[in-house]
């Protein structure tokens, strides 16, 4: 079993016969299932609802789906990882009970696209930072470029909430099914995944890991 990057020592990821990769594309795949995944899991205790009826308990409760399933695919590269998971529930609960609410899963009320996207685009900026701002007090006993999580974090919610509330609306708007905005919101979730693996894979490469 190749060993974990432990905190506060040398960047030492060499390839080992047990896990020839510890970081790289098989990670940003993994990375992406486990996203999709834990809000699909999360689905079964929280159900998808308009501003503002959704608030801190759901962010806290629907974020420990995804966090724990982004703490399992962490937690083979690096050591005592499990302040992940109290970090990103945490900024989902301070989210939640903010004027945004919990938008991982909150349809917007209006329908029309171009407010769609302005709002989801404002909105998707202010989670990730939130959102990274937690993470980065983790990732930074790590990495000492850490601080780029923030704007990867922002950027890839900035895109991908503004991109799923569209094709939520779009479905909605052609099917009159509410439901439509639950594939949009899995969009979202997938895009934010994708995003924020890639921009992993560019952390750890300014921190010397290929």
């Amino acid at each position: 079993m190749a060993p974990l990057l432990p905190i506060s020592q040398p960047l030492n990821l060499s390839r080992t016969p047990e896990i020839p990769i510890l970081f790289g594309w098989s990670f940003w795949v993994q990375w992406v299932l486990a996203t999709g995944l834990g809000f699909l899991l999360s689905l079964l205790f929280v159900e998808i609802g308009v501003r503002p009826h959704l608030g801190a308990i759901p962010g806290a409760v629907g974020s420990s789906f995804i966090a724990i399933a982004q703490w399992f695919v962490l937690r083979q590269r690096l050591s005592h990882i499990s302040w992940w998971i109290i970090a990103t529930i945490t900024a989902w609960a301070l989210i939640g009970s903010s004027s945004l609410g919990a938008l991982g899963w909150i349809a917007p009320r209006t329908e029309l696209i171009t407010l769609r996207l302005l709002y989801g685009f404002i909105d998707g900026a202010i989670v990730g930072i939130v959102l990274g701002l937690g993470q980065w007090f983790v990732l930074n006993r790590y990495f000492p470029n850490a601080a780029w999580w923030l704007p990867i974090s922002s950027i890839s919610w900035a895109v991908a909430l503004p991109s799923g509330w569209a094709l939520g609306g779009i479905l909605r708007s052609n099917t009159n099914l509410f439901f439509a905005e639950v594939i949009g919101l899995t969009i979202t979730w997938l895009a934010i995944a994708a995003l924020s693996g890639f921009g992993f894979l560019r952390l750890l490469h300014h921190n010397g890991i290929q």
